[in-house]
């Protein structure tokens, strides 16, 4: 089954990520940076070539490698990342939005992300399904807000 296409926010995110990477990599190789990082060669190759979107996980990764914030790498762990000004009023918004919610929301089965949203704290099991709780709704209500 084929993926869905990209719409125009996650073009211009794997765009900015890999704008970013090649700003912060101008004397290391793919190669060296996967053996930094430990992830491999071939993912980190589609961050540069825009094929894929890294996780919470791999962005930490990335951003401990280059010395850098993630915020740096990633637009999406800017403290102003929803900018709605910047969101489209097409049919794309409301998908947009839950893109954006949706991204911490799957990642909260994998320990490693959900601590690094939690600023590399470990959190517990009941924080954690109470910050499922709470992106859920907040995916509801940009569902309803958009329409």
């Amino acid at each position: 089954m084929p993926r869905n296409a990209l719409n125009e926010f996650e073009k211009g995110l794997r765009k900015q990520i890999s704008e970013n990477l090649k700003k912060y990599t101008p004397n290391i190789t793919q190669n060296e940076l996967s053996k930094l990082t430990g992830i491999p060669a071939s993912t980190i190759s589609g961050y540069f070539a825009m094929r894929s979107t890294p996780n919470a996980t791999n962005v930490q990764k990335l951003a401990n490698a280059l010395n850098c914030s993630i915020a740096d790498l990633d637009p999406r762990f800017a403290d102003t990342f929803i900018d709605t000004k910047k969101i489209s009023n097409t049919e794309n918004r409301k998908r947009d939005i839950q893109v954006q919610l949706q991204t911490p929301f799957d990642e909260l089965d994998n320990k490693d992300s959900i601590n690094f949203y939690n600023g590399n704290k470990i959190l517990d099991d009941e924080t954690r399904e109470l910050l499922k709780i709470s992106l859920e709704t907040s995916i509801k209500l940009a569902k309803s807000l958009s329409k």
